[in-house]
C-alpha cells in the first residue's frame, strides 16, 4: 500500500515511535563531530543571527567558523559524515518498513476508511450547500433579466405610443 503524505503524518501523530529522523544538516554533523572531541558548541550560525548583542555575536560567529573549518579539514570528518547519513537512512528505511507492515496497515485501516468517508461526505455537503444557495440566485437573476427585457419592451411601447399620439 502506498500512503499519502497526510496518511503518513496521521500515522506518525498516532504512533510517535514511527517518526522519521530528520536528515542532519552539515552544521548538525559538525556539532556532533565536535562532541566526539568534547568540544561543546551549542550555537550554529542560524542560531547566532537571532542574537542582538553585536560583540557577542561577532565573537561567537568567529569561534564557530574556526571550529567548523577545523572539523571540515579533519581527515576523520568525511568518514563520520558518511556514517551518520547512512545511519539516518537505515533508521528511516526501518521505519518505512514498519509503516508498510501488515500490523500497521490493519491498525490504521479503519481510520483511513473513516477519513476517506469524511472527505466524501464533506464534498457532498458542500455541493448541496452550493446548489441550495446558487440555484435560487440563478432563478432570481433570470427573472430579473426577463423583467428587464419586459420593461425595455414596455418603455419602447410607451415611447411608440407617445410618438403616435403627439
Amino acid at each position: 500500500m502506498v500512503y499519502t503524505q497526510k496518511q503518513i503524518k496521521l500515522i506518525q501523530e498516532k504512533r510517535p515511535d514511527l517518526k522519521f529522523q530528520r536528515i542532519p544538516t552539515l552544521d548538525d554533523l559538525i556539532v556532533d563531530f565536535l562532541k566526539k572531541f568534547d568540544i561543546i558548541f551549542n550555537h550554529t550560525i542560524n542560531e547566532l543571527n537571532g542574537n542582538k548583542n553585536l560583540y557577542y555575536k561577532k565573537s561567537e560567529i568567529s569561534e564557530w567558523k574556526q571550529w567548523k573549518r577545523w572539523a571540515l579539514e579533519n581527515p576523520d570528518f568525511e568518514e563520520f559524515r558518511v556514517r551518520k547519513i547512512q545511519e539516518n537512512q537505515i533508521y528511516n528505511k526501518k521505519i518505512l518498513e514498519k509503516i508498510n507492515s501488515n500490523e500497521v496497515k490493519e491498525e490504521f485501516k479503519y481510520i483511513f476508511e473513516e477519513s476517506n468517508n469524511f472527505a466524501f461526505n464533506k464534498l457532498i455537503l458542500y455541493s448541496f450547500i452550493l446548489v441550495i444557495i446558487f440555484f435560487p440566485l440563478t432563478i432570481r437573476m433570470l427573472n430579473f433579466l426577463e423583467n428587464k427585457k419586459n420593461l425595455n419592451s414596455f418603455y419602447s411601447f410607451v415611447n411608440i405610443e407617445k410618438s403616435i399620439f403627439i
